[in-house]
C-alpha cells in the first residue's frame, strides 16, 4: 500500500483504535498489537484480520473491577493506595490508569507496568514524586511520551527499544524528584525483562 496518509486505510484503521482507548475498550497493549498488524498489511484481507474480533462500540466505557484472584475468598484492592514510605507501590496487570494520577513515595519504589493497563482518553497526565526513591514504568509500543519535571540528583533512563508503531495514546509523565532514580523501558506485553539489563 503507497497512499497518502490520509487516504490510507491503515492509518484509518489506526485512528479508530485510538478511538476505542480512549473510550476504554482497549488496553494500551491491545493497541499495540493491532496497531503492528495494521501497519505490517499488504492486503485489504490482512488489513481486516487485524481488526476482526473488536469489541462492540460502546455510548461510555466499561466498569474496571479491581484485579482478583478466581475462586480467592479475599479481594486485596491497594489502588487508592497513591503513598509509600520505604515500600512499593506496584500497579500491574488490567488497571484503569485515570487522569492527573499522582504518586509519591519517600524511599521506597514505584513500579508502574502499563502495558495492560486501560486509559480512557487520548492522552493522560501522570506525576510521579520520588525522594530519594526508585520509579520503574513499563509501557508498550505505540505509546508516546513526554517526559517533564523537576529533578535535583537524579537519573532518568529511558530504553525505547523495538519501536514501530507511532501516533497513538500519549502520557505525559511528570517525574520530580530528588536523589532519585526513573526508568523508562518500552516493552511488548508478555514479554519478561532480561536480567541482564542492569540498568533496569
Amino acid at each position: 500500500m503507497t497512499q497518502e496518509p490520509y487516504h490510507d486505510p491503515r492509518a484509518i484503521a489506526q485512528q479508530k483504535l485510538e478511538a476505542m482507548v480512549g473510550r476504554g475498550e482497549l488496553t494500551l497493549s491491545e493497541f499495540s498489537d493491532r496497531a503492528a498488524k495494521i501497519w505490517a498489511a499488504t492486503c485489504p484481507a490482512e488489513l481486516e484480520v487485524a481488526l476482526s474480533g473488536l469489541p462492540e462500540e460502546r455510548t461510555r466505557p466499561p466498569a474496571q473491577a479491581p484485579a482478583t484472584r478466581p475462586g480467592s475468598a479475599i479481594t486485596v484492592d491497594e489502588s487508592q493506595k497513591k503513598t509509600s514510605v520505604f515500600d512499593t507501590l506496584k500497579r500491574e496487570g488490567r488497571w484503569t490508569l485515570p487522569d492527573e494520577y499522582r504518586l509519591t513515595s519517600w524511599m521506597g519504589d514505584i513500579y508502574l507496568d502499563a502495558r495492560e493497563a486501560v486509559v480512557d482518553r487520548p492522552r493522560t497526565h501522570v506525576q510521579l514524586d520520588l525522594w530519594a526513591a526508585t520509579a520503574k514504568i513499563l509501557l508498550p509500543p505505540g505509546v508516546s511520551v513526554a517526559v517533564t519535571g523537576n529533578r535535583t540528583w537524579s537519573d532518568l533512563k529511558i530504553d525505547e527499544g523495538k519501536y514501530e508503531i507511532r501516533g497513538g495514546p500519549h502520557l505525559d509523565f511528570e517525574i520530580n524528584g530528588f536523589m532519585a532514580t526513573a526508568k523508562i523501558k518500552i516493552l511488548a506485553a508478555g514479554e519478561r525483562i532480561p536480567k541482564t539489563w542492569k540498568w533496569f
